[in-house]
């Protein structure tokens, strides 16, 4: 298991190493970047809350021009953060009419996390033997990633390699209409949304995933696919 640990490990490098071959740039040229990534980090931040919380309401319309001004910016930076919320499924712009924060009822959040335990239910049950090492190696470095992910407070971070490990498990099965309806639930969105009111949790929740990695690794795939299903479930209690 050493083996596999150091390879988790040695993917969780990729994101400082990748600064290394990144043109460079003269010492303002860098500093206006990271101020401009700081703005935008912030604006992110400051609207996932706002929707997480309720304080902008689905179909609200959301205004370039009054963030701007908000945060005292250019409307540059509000329409990149536009731009990476609509890619999540939390905002939906359409032309002459605007953005706007997307409906999501409390039914539809209820029925796509039920409907993802049973997924990932039935998918880890149709992974062949051929994959299960793989598949371990691949579970192993994400939790692996979503625990140093939670040390340094990176939520967006941490909600990727979360998703991704259960995507894993879903792509890894001989059902290849299982990942095309797991992927149409968007759970890279609710997951990020749902982090965003549990920030304080990330370490916890990268735990969680430990039994379902150690229940794998024993090949006991009934065991796992019920606690996939539990894992969904658990948080049914946390929606309004």
């Amino acid at each position: 298991m050493n083996t596999i640990k150091s390879q988790g490990a040695a993917s969780l490098n990729e994101r400082p190493e990748t600064a290394s071959i990144e043109p460079h740039f003269p010492a303002k040229e860098r500093v206006a970047i990271e101020e401009h990534k700081s703005v935008r980090d912030r604006i992110r931040w400051t609207l996932l809350k706002r929707i997480s919380e309720g304080l902008y309401r689905p179909g609200e319309r959301l205004k370039e021009m009054k963030l701007a001004q908000e945060f005292e910016v250019s409307q540059a930076p509000v329409r990149e953060v536009f731009r990476e919320l609509e890619t999540l499924g939390l905002l939906v712009s359409r032309r002459y009419h605007g953005t706007h924060v997307r409906e999501i009822s409390s039914q539809e959040n209820r029925d796509t996390y039920q409907l993802r335990g049973y997924l990932e239910e039935i998918a880890v049950q149709l992974i062949p033997p051929a994959k299960f090492e793989d598949t371990i190696r691949s579970l192993e470095a994400l939790q692996a990633s979503m625990r140093i992910y939670a040390q340094a407070g990176d939520p967006d971070a941490f909600a990727q390699a979360n998703t991704q490990f259960h995507r894993c498990i879903v792509s890894a099965a001989s059902n290849k209409i299982l990942l095309k309806v797991w992927d149409s639930l968007e759970i890279g969105m609710l997951s990020r949304l749902n982090l965003q009111k549990n920030e304080e949790k990330l370490a916890s929740l990268a735990e969680i995933h430990q039994p379902i990695v150690d229940s794998f690794k024993r090949g006991d795939l009934k065991q796992t696919g019920a606690l996939l299903r539990e894992h969904a479930f658990s948080f049914l209690q946390d929606l309004p």
